[in-house]
Order: C-alpha cells, then structure tokens, then sequence
C-alpha cells in the first residue's frame, strides 16, 4: 500500500452519526482516505456504565476492514470517561495507550503521537513512546497548531526524529475551527498561517525523510446553520476549507487536505424535540440546506425540496439514496443524528472527487 497516496484525511469522532455516515462509504473511497478517529466515549448504559471506548474501536475495525487510519482521543471533556483520561497521561511514556494500541494490533492504525509540554517539558515521556511503538507500527502521527515559532516546530520534531527508527510520521497542522477567522481576517490570512508553518517546518534539516507527508486540517461548518446565514427555510455558505485548499494546494506540493468532514467541531447536543428537521448538501465550494419545522412538511419536504434544486447533482451515495427515499415519504431516520450521517457520507465522496482531481 501506498501510504503516500491518500488524498484526503477527514477527522472524525467516534459518535454514532459519524461513524455511520463513514460505515456507509463505496469501498473505492477507503484507498484514497486516511481517517483520523478521535475516539470518545461509547453511548452509556445499565451494562456500559463508562462508555467503555474498545466498543468504538471495534467499530472502527468493522469499518476500515484492513483500510489504514489514524487513530486519536478526543480532548473534548464531555466525550471523555476515565479510560481516555488515562491515555493522555504522559507517565511511563503513555503507558496506557501503548497498552491500549497493543490490544489493536490486528487493526492497521497509524498511532497519535502525544506531547505534553505543560507536564513533559523535555518531552521524554514522547520520546520513550517514539521509541515503543517505533518497533510495532511503519507510521505515526504528530498533531501540531499553527503559529509555533520556527525553534519550537524543530523541537518538538526533534523529538520526535530521534527514536523513530525506519518508521515515518504524518504531521497534521490543525488549527481546528476556522471560520470566525476567516470572516475576521479573510481566507488568505488563515492560508498563511499554515503555509508559515509548513515552511518553518520544511526547514529542519532532513525532516523529508521521515516524513510521509504534511497535511492541513481545519473546520468551518456553523453551530448553527440559520444564525450563519439570516435564513429559515434555505440558505447557503461557503465552504472555507474548500477555499483554503485552493489558496494552499498550488503553493505547497507535499501538503495534503483535511478537515471535519462537514461537522461542526463543538457538536453541541441536541434535545428531543428542540431541533428542526433539516437536510444539507453540497457542491464542490457551498453549502446548502433546508428546514422545515414538523407540522409544516419535516423531512420529506426537506427532501422534496432538495432532489428538485437546481444545485443538487446526486454522486449515486447511501446518503442520495436516503434523501431519495425521504423524498418519496419513506425516510429511514428522522433525527438529527441520522441527518448528520447523510451529510457526512455526501460530503467526504465529494471532497474525494475535488481532491483526485
């Protein structure tokens, strides 16, 4: 396999819509993704009192089949339960997610690299588990911000370099929601921030032959859709990700693309009943959507309204069938969740299209 070849890498959090609208992709689209899973926490239970994450990660392997991707935690707290809180403790160089990866190794993971430089200021807890798992798997992955000076990019690289052994690493420079940037600043501004980085770190000497490759990672779907754009009913945006892959992708040869896969970063929760049935598409740079409330028409006018757009143009997708389906009176979910796994499936089969270009 080719690792170099993956053109797109969508993060994605091991929740229920997320993993369902990736379990639902064409084959075909898995040799030109990379995944990169955070994983959270399962859906509590009688039975499942922590949201033991081996349930995600088992669906995860059901899903990649012998498919290579990137596996991560979540940071975000309230997917959390006291297994994720365990991995990122630095102690015994990560002891625990080694533990924890060495449980997987059926599976074709590209392990995160973790660095703590509140509590590892030297980073020698990185370095012990560089040196591990260099033994155990081909690829890493090291996730960094943009905005780092040019000597902090090179020690943690460093770091990094001198226990890798013949393994590689992907650096992943994620600046995680864009989009108050980009309206603030302007796309170009934000673009530069992450070519500023990708030069600082292009600039560490030998840093090409450990490294598989740079990808730029960043998210822009709205919290909410209708505060975005002043519109109730049908409104658009635009895609910025979409934008800072054109700003970046002629500049930078070795950089590669990733975003959230068209989910907002936050993922507030929904309550029963608090929602208003919606349905989103997209062309190559926009958005779409339309919402109707329950009793003035829901999901099947949500979908009457889309299949009849002009902008609509179906990939032949689970989620085109589904919103097919909806059209004609019969859809299989009426939450939000279920809208989300549409969503996700169109979005990351359009973005492979953009990228093979």
């Amino acid at each position: 396999m080719d690792w170099s070849s993956f053109c797109y890498f969508p993060v994605l959090k091991t929740k229920d819509s997320e993993l369902r609208g990736i379990s639902n992709l064409p084959k075909s689209i898995f040799s030109k993704i990379l995944p990169i899973y955070e994983i959270t926490r399962s859906r509590l239970s009688k039975n499942n009192p922590i949201g033991d994450i081996s349930k995600r990660i088992e669906q995860i392997g059901k899903i990649q089949g012998g498919f290579p991707f990137i596996l991560d935690v979540t940071t975000d707290a309230k997917q959390q339960n006291s297994q994720i809180e365990s991995i990122l403790k630095p102690e015994n160089g990560y002891y625990c997610w080694r533990e924890m990866l060495g449980a997987y190794q059926n599976l074709n993971i590209c392990p995160a690299i973790h660095i703590n430089l509140d509590e590892d200021p030297a980073l020698d807890e990185t370095k012990l588990f560089v040196k591990e798992m260099s033994s155990k798997v081909k690829r890493m992955a090291l996730r960094l911000p943009t905005g780092l000076d040019e000597a902090d990019y090179h020690f943690i690289v460093e770091s990094v370099r001198v226990n890798l052994g013949t393994a590689k690493i992907y650096i992943l420079l994620d600046d995680g929601c864009v989009r108050e940037n980009v309206k603030a600043d302007g796309i170009a501004a934000v673009a530069n921030n992450y070519s500023s980085a990708y030069v600082a770190l292009l600039s560490k000497a030998g840093i090409n032959e450990y490294v598989e490759n740079f990808v730029c990672i960043a998210g822009s779907f709205p919290q909410s859709v209708k505060e975005e754009t002043g519109e109730d009913e049908h409104g658009s945006f635009p895609i910025f990700e979409h934008q800072l892959y054109t700003q970046l992708s002629p500049k930078h040869s070795r950089l590669r693309f990733g975003d959230y896969a068209a989910v907002n970063i936050s993922q507030i929760e929904m309550r029963g009943g608090t929602f208003i049935p919606r349905i989103d598409y997209c062309t190559d740079d926009t958005f779409y959507y339309y919402r109707y409330r329950r009793n003035s028409g829901s999901y099947i006018k949500c979908a009457q309204k889309v299949v009849s757009d002009i902008n609509y143009h179906t990939q032949g997708t689970w989620g085109d069938d589904e919103i097919f389906s909806a059209s004609k009176g019969s859809p299989s979910g009426i939450s939000p969740s279920f809208w989300i796994s549409v969503r996700i499936n169109n979005y990351i089969v359009r973005r492979v299209g953009v990228l093979s270009l």
